[in-house]
């Protein structure tokens, strides 16, 4: 905890200092090396390193203890000064960019305060929990949902599947698209032991599968292609788009999250045109679609005013959560709600673009502060 409590305060006088050049970097890497030592963390922190870098680095360089060390030392010194995991250090190019270029990144540990900030925790498990979820948003899902929480749902379960067979499984509290499943009930001996399987998982939602319309669906058409709207509601009421894409699965996924696999395409606000290459978790660039070949840019996003309205709409169903990204499908009926993130992850967004949304985080905190204060002067 003594550590933990220094590296803190060393932190904080690194970054006032502006501390950047390539030898403070070096000892920063040295010196937080050590620290992870002295925890007892060192080997499996290292461990889990390498096994990322196995994955953008040639053979050649693994090979060489040098160049793994340098690599290394460097992601340890951008975790320690920007708060980057060894992945986004690679997703970001964090190697080609300076220390300027990397202070305007939102990174998996500098967003975390914006959230507290923005989004009461009383409110969040509404987005958390699947089951919650559909509680609050049941009118903007746009298809049959069943909350399932134990045996007593049984019944309510082989009513679901005598009107679809064949339906997703979510679990209600798992995220990134981990362990989503299809199932059909031909392929099971009894509706008894499917929901034996699924109650056995715990709290979970069976929904009515989203059938696509094109263009979206022709994408890639083996998983649900959503919108990722990241907005923001001021003080004043206004949901804000702060950045949206298309994501699609790849290679047959039935899920479009990139850290399962699948791509993303930027997609300006104003226009719902997509106007940058796709791109993949490991930054590949793709114009059109690698299983498809669907042109990516260019795209324009049917009904955008329609997807717009949708947002602004949601963002007012809980006022209490200000920053979310909503997750929404095309389908024949229009645009529908699929799910709503409390803590939106802002790779995609950065990895598409190669450039940082710190900015926007920023500004956001000052649209919030200054309502509070406000607030504040009023009370008085």
């Amino acid at each position: 905890m003594k550590i933990k409590k220094v590296a803190k305060k060393f932190r904080r006088w690194c970054i006032a200092n502006d501390f950047h050049s390539p030898a403070y970097q070096s000892f920063i890497g040295h010196t937080y090396r050590v620290a992870l030592c002295m925890m007892g963390k060192g080997a499996r922190r290292k461990k889990a390193a390498l096994k990322v870098m196995a994955g953008y680095l040639t053979e050649e360089e693994m090979a060489n203890k040098r160049i793994v060390n340098r690599v290394y030392n460097d992601i340890l010194a951008s975790r320690f000064m920007y708060g980057t995991v060894t992945r986004e250090y690679f997703s970001f190019d964090f190697k080609y960019l300076s220390h300027e270029a990397r202070k305007t990144y939102v990174t998996r540990n500098n967003k975390y305060p914006y959230y507290r900030k923005f989004n009461n925790p009383n409110y969040t498990d509404y987005l958390n929990m699947k089951t919650e979820t559909y509680r609050k948003f049941k009118e903007y899902y746009g298809r049959e949902v069943l909350c399932i929480y134990d045996n007593d749902d049984y019944e309510a379960f082989c009513e679901f599947t005598k009107r679809h067979p064949r339906f997703i499984y979510k679990p209600a509290c798992d995220y990134g698209g981990h362990g989503v499943e299809i199932f059909e009930t031909k392929d099971y001996d009894s509706l008894e032991d499917l929901f034996t399987i699924i109650v056995h998982g715990g709290a979970c939602v069976v929904e009515e599968l989203i059938v696509q319309a094109d263009p979206i669906r022709s994408l890639h058409p083996e998983s649900v292609n959503t919108m990722r709207v990241v907005a923001f509601l001021t003080p004043e009421g206004k949901a804000e788009i702060q950045w949206c894409f298309l994501r699609m699965g790849m290679g047959g996924s039935h899920t479009d999250n990139m850290s399962s696999g699948g791509l993303a395409i930027i997609v300006d606000p104003e226009t719902g045109i997509a106007y940058l290459p796709g791109r993949d978790w490991l930054g590949a660039e793709h114009i059109f679609h690698p299983d498809t070949g669907k042109q990516l840019i260019g795209l324009q996003i049917p009904e955008w005013d329609k997807l717009l309205e949708l947002v602004d709409k949601l963002a007012h169903v809980l006022p209490e959560i200000r920053l979310v990204g909503w997750d929404l499908a095309y389908t024949e009926r229009g645009w529908v709600f699929v799910e709503g993130n409390a803590r939106p992850q802002c790779v995609s967004a950065q990895l598409t673009r190669f450039n940082g949304k710190l900015h926007l985080y920023k500004h956001m905190e000052e649209q919030f502060n200054a309502a509070m204060q406000e607030d504040f002067e009023e009370d008085e």
